[in-house]
């Protein structure tokens, strides 16, 4: 589709993750294409809102995001107190050069912070299907607390199935019994696994302060800095 241009789509369902979490699932009203770690805009009010697609791209042409709430924003107050099944929004896009890269024989690591989770989700879902294994890759997700994390039956269950090599951690929050999480930040987890990134191909999404925190860190730890990967709108 031609990205300059918005196109309406209804919302086919709307789903509180967590009080602060609402997953949106769009149908638009002609073909929308886009890759795995791209983004669209939504138009509301004469401002475009930026969301990474959450998704691999579907059979049935639904496109997810997580808008997470923020205080005091009136886009993301609208979504929570007024949005429903069947309204419309005009949105426009697909946007950005986030992206998976060819097969190269590197580890691939996913680091997500927050709702930083929705394009690491899309890559993953790409990734996680038998034709496409080749070894499994590793996600650490970062958030406040358990409920934060939240589709992480989600990842225990492609841990489960897949193999994938999923850390959850947990920065205010000490550790449930039966769910057992790491503490701190999250790029400190990935240092504390991780001699030396060489071998590595990492994309990092979430927070702009975790984003720049871990590059730093990674390329002090070896990284080549043509194999960190990660998306700023």
């Amino acid at each position: 589709m031609n990205s300059r241009h918005s196109i309406t789509a209804h919302i086919a369902t709307l789903e509180r993750l967590t009080p602060q979490v609402m997953r949106l699932f769009l149908q638009p009203h002609r073909a929308f294409a886009y890759q795995p770690g791209q983004y669209l805009d939504i138009l509301h009010e004469g401002e475009a809102r930026s969301f990474s697609l959450a998704c691999a791209p579907r059979n049935d042409g639904l496109l997810e995001l997580h808008i997470r709430r923020i205080p005091g924003n009136p886009f993301t107050d609208h979504v929570f107190e007024e949005l429903a099944a069947g309204d419309t929004l005009s949105i426009s896009g697909p946007f950005g050069a986030f992206a998976l890269q060819p097969p190269s024989g590197r580890r691939r690591l996913f680091v997500a912070g927050g709702t930083g989770f929705a394009p690491i989700k899309s890559f993953l879902e790409t990734l996680l299907v038998p034709a496409a294994q080749a070894s499994a890759p590793s996600l650490y997700w970062g958030a406040r607390t358990l409920e934060d994390l939240y589709l992480h039956e989600t990842v225990l269950d492609w841990q489960r199935k897949h193999g994938l090599h999923y850390v959850p951690v947990l920065s205010h929050a000490g550790e449930e019994p039966d769910r057992p999480c790491r503490s701190g930040l999250v790029h400190e987890a990935v240092l504390a696994d991780v001699a030396d990134f060489g071998d590595c191909e990492v994309y990092v999404s979430g927070p702009p302060p975790m984003v720049t925190a871990a590059r730093e860190a990674f390329l002090r730890r070896g990284l080549d800095a043509a194999h960190f990967h990660t998306e700023t709108y």
